[in-house]
């Protein structure tokens, strides 16, 4: 008798939606093969769900991680840096899809989940991207509850109707936190483009020059009042 659990569908159907969800604001500093890749490992994932095809044995796994990286590399030049590690992040998100084989790996993908919903603050922190990412971390909670439900499952919307439920009950703690929590300076800042500004006047500016001055971590002035 196997020790391992086996995925239920509920968990399944949501993780692929999650999938989806978690991307999508990813696509404008994504390489086209990206969605490829997700349509291929998708499809083989519901195939492997239905017996209708197997799981990919160690060499397949070890030339499908070599790919992506080949993929990277050629796509933004180089395997480091924001946008090329953002971009190899999603593709191990992607892969796990068709190599995770129980429960314990589905919710390895789950928390991954969580951490690339956040990467996605790198490249826009407006409002309306805070206020979309409630979709992902919703579609995600979705998951983590359905792969704790039974094989034969309950249909998908009680379980996004429990997650909503969830978060809605975590509102008031994040209001109070944000509103109480203080605000500490970064222990790290992410490099910029030289061609970027930063806090501080030059000899010489031209348009575009301060584009991204609000986003820099450097200490602008000090006030003191009496």
């Amino acid at each position: 008798m196997s020790s391992i659990q086996p995925i239920p569908r509920n968990g399944l159907v949501w993780l692929l939606v999650a999938q989806v969800l978690v991307i999508l604001p990813h696509l404008g500093h994504l390489p086209l093969w990206i969605i490829g890749l997700w349509l291929g490992c998708a499809t083989w994932r519901i195939r492997i769900f239905r017996m209708q095809a197997r799981y990919p044995r160690g060499w397949m796994k070890a030339l499908m991680m070599i790919g992506a990286g080949f993929g990277v590399y050629f796509s933004r030049g180089s395997l480091i840096g924001l946008e090329a590690g953002v971009v190899l992040l999603i593709a191990a998100f992607i892969l796990k899809l068709v190599e995770m084989r129980s429960r314990r790996d589905a919710l390895v993908l789950v928390f991954l989940g969580f951490f690339i919903v956040v990467t996605s603050y790198l490249f826009n922190d407006s409002l309306l991207a805070g206020l979309y990412s409630l979709l992902p971390v919703t579609a995600l909670l979705a998951a983590m509850i359905g792969l704790q439900q039974s094989s034969g499952g309950t249909h998908p919307w009680p379980t996004l109707r429990l997650a909503g439920s969830l978060l809605l009950q975590a509102v008031p703690l994040m209001l109070l936190l944000f509103v109480l929590f203080p605000r500490f300076g970064p222990l790290w800042s992410l490099p910029q483009p030289k061609e970027r500004a930063v806090s501080g006047l030059a000899d010489s500016m031209s348009p575009g020059d301060i584009a991204e001055l609000s986003r820099s971590a450097a200490l602008a002035f000090r006030a003191s009042f009496e």
